[in-house]
This record gives structure tokens, C-alpha cells and sequence, in this order.
């Protein structure tokens, strides 16, 4: 199934819809946060998602490592739960999403469907509190990735759940399963417009608070 890029006017609406599920989910502000921990999903033997030589743990630590250059650029301490190409227990990562006061813990993934037919981008909170940040990353990812809207949603995974001292969500961040979409992530080009739409969104909601 061929790549579903947003026209602009679908672009606009889709970032209008998720501007408004944040106001919607919106709690009381929460206190500003100089710490980000990013979290690049997989490592070492495990490899997630997977096509062939393209692996998601590499596309998600290069993802992580464009994320933090920006939002260091920004003023912000990043922490990284992995710098390397190394494996980290889920309970590592969210110990280290609660290790810091005034943080946010944002958990970067690329999405796979048997299909092949999946595309675009999506943003998971658990903790209610967690929403309005979601919203933002998704907004910004959208606006600058010009990929499809999947949507603000709720799930309970593990680092997002498990993390509860901060905010945490879990992004993903595009289909390794769509032939398509997979083309255009092993570029830069798409990959940093990934990273700055994260980045955007994260900077915009701190801004917020």
C-alpha cells in the first residue's frame, strides 16, 4: 500500500484534532521540567521491529540521538536510557524515567503490522497526566513528518505505565513494515524531520507549563 502522506488541509485538521484531544485530556499545568529522558527503544539482541537489514533499535537510537542534539540546542539536560547499541530491561528504563524530579520520559519506536500496509505516526500516554504531552509531540511529529495521523492514544505499556513520578509517552514514529515508509526512514531526511517534530512538540510543552 503506497505511503499516505496528508494533503495540507488534512495536515491542518489533523493537528487541530490533536491540539484539541490535549485540551481535552488537559489536567492542571504541571511544574516545568529541565530534564528529558529519552528512551530508544530495543538493543542488542533485541531487535524489534525488523524487514530484512533494517531494524527498529537502529532507527529508534538514531531517532533519539537527533532528538537530544536539538533539545540540548534548547537548553534542556537529556538522558539518554541507552547510548549505544545495548540491551536495557524495561524495568531499567522506567527507573530511570522516575529517577529525576521535574523530567519527562519520552519512549521513541518504529511501528510493524504483518500487512505491510500500516503508515504514518502515533503517540501513547497511560497516566492521564501524560496526555497533553502526547498531544503536543503528536501535533509537531505530524506538522514537520507530513506523515499520516494515527492519533493520541492510551495503552499500557510498560515504560509508560511503570513510569509515574513524570509524564511518559511512547511514540511511534513510523512503519518499518511498509515498504514505502520503510524507503524514506532509512533517509536523513525524514528521520530529521521525525526528530525535529519530537523536539518542537517537547520544547512547546514545556513552554505551556
Amino acid at each position: 500500500m503506497p505511503e499516505r502522506f496528508l494533503s495540507t488541509a488534512s495536515l491542518h485538521l489533523a493537528v487541530l484534532v490533536t491540539a484539541l484531544v490535549s485540551l481535552l485530556f488537559a489536567m492542571p499545568a504541571s511544574a516545568a521540567f529541565d530534564v528529558v529522558v529519552l528512551d530508544a527503544g530495543h538493543g542488542d539482541h533485541d531487535r524489534g521491529a525488523a524487514i530484512g537489514r533494517v531494524f527498529e533499535k537502529h532507527l529508534a537510537l538514531d531517532t533519539a540521538r537527533r532528538v537530544e542534539q536539538l533539545l540540548r540546542k534548547a537548553g534542556l539536560q537529556v538522558v539518554m536510557t541507552r547510548s549505544g547499541d545495548q540491551f536495557v530491561p524495561l524495568s531499567g528504563r522506567s527507573a530511570l524515567g522516575n529517577r529525576y524530579r521535574n523530567a519527562i520520559f519520552v519512549s521513541l519506536h518504529y511501528n510493524y503490522n504483518r500487512s505491510g500496509s500500516g503508515s504514518g505516526v502515533e503517540s501513547y500516554y497511560y497516566h492521564e497526566d501524560s496526555a497533553p504531552l502526547a498531544g503536543y509531540i503528536q501535533a509537531y511529529l505530524v506538522q514537520n513528518s507530513g506523515m499520516r495521523h494515527r492519533g493520541v492514544k492510551h495503552a499500557s505499556f510498560h515504560v509508560i505505565r511503570e513510569t509515574t513520578r513524570n509524564p511518559a509517552v511512547l511514540i511511534e514514529c513510523g512503519f518499518v513494515s511498509n515498504r514505502n515508509e520503510r524507503t524514506l526512514l532509512m533517509g536523513g531526511d525524514l528521520r530529521n524531520r521525525i526528530a525535529e517534530g519530537i523536539a518542537q512538540g517537547i520544547v512547546a510543552f514545556r513552554r505551556a507549563n
